[in-house]
């Protein structure tokens, strides 16, 4: 009967040490990927960022973007973590401008960054009026092609 006693005490530790080995790898695997998620999420938003300034560079045109805005900075709040720099080489005025944003971070003492590049063409001439000659009227089209359906 004493043998039995220890022999269950001995089941007893034993079971004890497999459980905290598995406990301790489990959580620290989930701590690596919370770790590997909050990443992502920096990575995504400095490319959601960097298209912004790449966007807003097509939008208003390579020499204007370089006469109104900031070529780095800080961006504003909820992002104010990330800071840029976007830079234009131009190589000739029929060429495209080479834009490169580049999206700063910092994590733990740790510098990320994130390059985007792109090809943007200059406009050339004066401005054309883009508005359509005649109004286009998308909820009579929409209603139009409904009532097309029913009949």
């Amino acid at each position: 009967m004493v043998r039995r006693k220890g022999l269950a005490l001995i089941d007893v530790i034993v079971g004890s040490a497999m459980l905290s080995i598995g406990l301790g790898v489990v959580i620290s695997m989930s701590s690596r990927s919370l770790i590997q998620q909050a990443d992502a999420e920096r990575q995504i938003t400095a490319s959601w960022l960097a298209d912004e300034l790449l966007t807003m560079a097509l939008v208003v045109g390579p020499d204007e973007y370089e006469k109104s805005y900031p070529d780095s900075g800080q961006f504003e709040a909820p992002f104010s973590k990330f800071t840029y720099e976007i830079t234009f080489e131009d190589q000739s005025q029929y060429q495209p401008v080479e834009v490169m944003a580049t999206v700063y971070w910092d994590v733990s003492g740790t510098e990320h960054s994130l390059v985007l590049e792109t090809l943007i063409a200059r406009r050339h001439g004066e401005d054309v009026d883009r508005t359509p000659a005649d109004p286009v009227d998308r909820d009579a089209r929409y209603w139009e092609e409904i009532e097309a359906r029913e009949n």
